[in-house]
């Protein structure tokens, strides 16, 4: 990897360029359709590339998509990326798709350990009812309750074991099984996030193409709409002190 001149940040957001770019070569093989999402949407319209101080990349897809990218993507990824699993993970496993690299670079995790690797989020995005996370049903609540259990990667006490099995059962794609389509959408029932924040369909499709470094992405076709309902007036810079990273003292692990 060449490192003249580049900071471990900005050597890191080439690496994490080339996944998305890797994972758009996928989707466009196999028609499955996704966007960038998040910050990375943010950069992609602020700055026609990652905002200067982002460590991560998201992207997001229907839940349809998410599934069948799923699928084929142990299949079809280069060296030397490789998808989140229990060998191959950054900080502990998450309940939605990540795309590794887990080589040159070492940064301190939110429990002060240092550890390896950069990662893009793929996150499923499933249809909801209502714009408002109060109406969720009582199903809906469970279900997400339930499925957000993310299991230890060592312990063999009752909770683990029982918190394995959970997750095992995959009670998302399930529920997703009876799930009726509507027009608004928010993050998966087994993420965290589900109900942060929600989308009409019709401010996403049909997708556009925006700039991001060197490539062009699909991003959803209402973004000014998109990203003003996740953070407002979102063309402003923040101040100095509130443009922070997620991983600290990122560094190279072997310097050259």
């Amino acid at each position: 990897m060449e490192r003249i001149s580049q900071t471990p940040l900005e050597a890191a957001q080439l690496v994490m360029m080339d996944i998305l770019n890797v994972i758009h070569q996928i989707c466009e093989r196999n028609d499955i359709n996704y966007w960038l999402s998040d910050g990375t949407l943010l950069g992609s319209v602020r700055h026609e590339g990652f905002i200067p101080w982002d460590d991560d990349a998201d992207i997001s897809m229907l839940r349809e998509d998410y599934n069948k990218f799923i699928r084929i993507v142990q299949n079809e990824l280069p060296e030397p990326y490789k998808v989140q699993s229990v060998e191959h993970q950054t900080h502990g496993l998450h309940n939605w798709c990540k795309i590794m690299y887990m080589d040159d670079f070492e940064w301190i995790d939110w429990h002060g350990n240092w550890t390896k690797g950069l990662s893009v989020d793929i996150f499923p995005f499933d249809y909801v009812r209502n714009e408002n996370v109060e109406a969720l049903s009582l199903t809906e609540k469970l279900v997400n309750r339930v499925a957000c259990i993310r299991y230890p990667l060592k312990g063999n006490s009752v909770k683990a074991l029982l918190q394995r099995r959970i997750q095992r059962l995959k009670i998302h794609n399930h529920y997703n099984k009876f799930n009726k389509k509507t027009e608004i959408v928010t993050y998966g029932i087994e993420t965290p996030y589900y109900g942060y924040a929600y989308f009409n369909i019709q401010d996403i499709f049909p997708l556009d193409k925006g700039k991001f470094g060197d490539y062009n992405f699909y991003i959803p076709k209402n973004y000014d709409r998109y990203l003003t309902i996740e953070y407002g007036n979102y063309m402003e810079i923040p101040e100095k002190e509130k443009q922070v990273s997620h991983m600290t003292n990122l560094r190279f692990v072997n310097k050259k």
